[in-house]
């Protein structure tokens, strides 16, 4: 079995560190790659680099026009595709409409994969009539795990760290979290809160905007802002080292990071809305009862032609009491979500990829 594959192969992006897993565990299933990567590739591990880098230069001589393409990328950009065989997307989104090109694109494919029923649900209510499968994502759970020593301000074993992973956005919630955080707690409490957000899309300019208003905020100096991990062995052994991720997005397209601090045995505190409904349940997680939903705009990335989750009073105070309760409670740990994870493997991810591009029936 001959799979064009064509994607980001690297570990700064989120459709990136998506498409080099689930190329990996293509390749653990035997399926035989030709690799077209859509930029650069830029890969942390030296195992990675050996196991790839020889297959994009067999792609040279051995690329077929005739076998399946499988594009993990924007549903907007699909037009441009590797030969001529039966074509599978993966995308992502986070908002509820999508525009007239996004469905255009994703009607002119076989098959569309999505991470999530509540993908499956927004692509019908927009009128895409191509088969759909969910495919959720998954977490390296060799690399997420418990690493023994701390690793981050361990004289500080009594103060109680919350944690947000992902890059500074308004949809990613991150102008509420700090009121939320502000809200929750006072200059006696021992607690602090660990940032990790840089966003590569912004200019440092921004990204020092987003920065100062935590630091110069009521509780600033009980907030961390931390550098982008170089290594997701690094990230792991931050999140070893805090007590409780907490993740008031308005909408995401899956969030790995949810995952990631899971699989650490943390505590969740997130929205009830989006991707992560696939996996965020009221078992393994902390929910923020979303209620409605509002125009999706934030003068960068957003420009109001779809709609998120409204995060208003009700929200702020649900998510103020659960800050306040892990912390008052001690609550470090996360059974059900340690169960959670071990559900979403990459294996599963590309298995599913597997069985319906070579499945001579669609």
């Amino acid at each position: 079995m001959k799979l064009n594959f064509q994607a980001p192969i690297s570990t700064n992006t989120g459709y990136g560190i998506t498409s080099t897993n689930i190329l990996k565990s293509l390749i653990e299933l035997d399926v035989d790659i030709s690799l077209f990567p859509i930029g650069d590739v830029t890969l942390e591990s030296v195992a990675d680099k050996n196991l790839i880098e020889p297959i994009f230069q067999k792609t040279q001589v051995s690329y077929n026009q005739n076998d399946p393409n499988l594009k993990i990328w924007h549903q907007f950009d699909l037009a441009n595709r590797i030969g001529k065989g039966k074509y599978g997307a993966l995308v992502f989104f986070e908002v509820d409409k999508l525009k007239p090109n996004e469905i255009n694109h994703l009607n002119n494919v076989d098959t569309v994969f999505v991470s999530s029923k509540w993908a499956v649900d927004i692509l019908k209510q927009n009128g895409v009539k191509t088969k759909t499968i969910v495919a959720p994502l998954a977490v390296n759970t060799n690399v997420f795990k418990d690493y023994g020593n701390p690793y981050i301000f361990p004289e500080k074993t009594d103060t109680y760290k919350f944690i947000n992973i992902g890059k500074w956005e308004i949809r990613k919630g991150h102008d509420f979290l700090l009121e939320a955080f502000n809200n929750a707690f006072t200059e006696e409490d021992k607690v602090e809160l660990y940032m990790l957000n840089h966003n590569g899309f912004l200019t440092e300019q921004e990204n020092k905007i987003w920065a100062n208003m935590y630091k110069q905020s009521k509780l600033g100096n009980k907030i961390n802002i931390m550098p982008r991990a170089a290594t997701h062995t690094d990230l792991a052994k931050i999140i070893r080292d805090v007590d409780c991720g907490i993740f008031p997005a308005r909408a995401e397209g899956w969030n790995n990071e949810i995952l990631e601090v899971m699989a650490l045995n943390k505590p969740i505190i997130t929205t009830n809305y989006s991707a992560h409904t696939e996996y965020c349940t009221a078992d393994n997680a902390y929910l923020i009862d979303i209620d409605g939903l509002t125009q999706a705009e934030d003068g960068k990335f957003f420009d109001g032609s779809g709609n998120w989750a409204d995060l208003g009073q009700k929200q702020m105070e649900q998510t103020v009491e659960y800050m306040r309760k892990v912390y008052n409670e001690g609550i470090k740990t996360n059974s059900a979500g340690l169960e959670t994870v071990q559900k979403y493997t990459w294996e599963n991810t590309a298995s599913i990829i597997k069985t319906e591009m070579f499945d001579a029936t669609t």
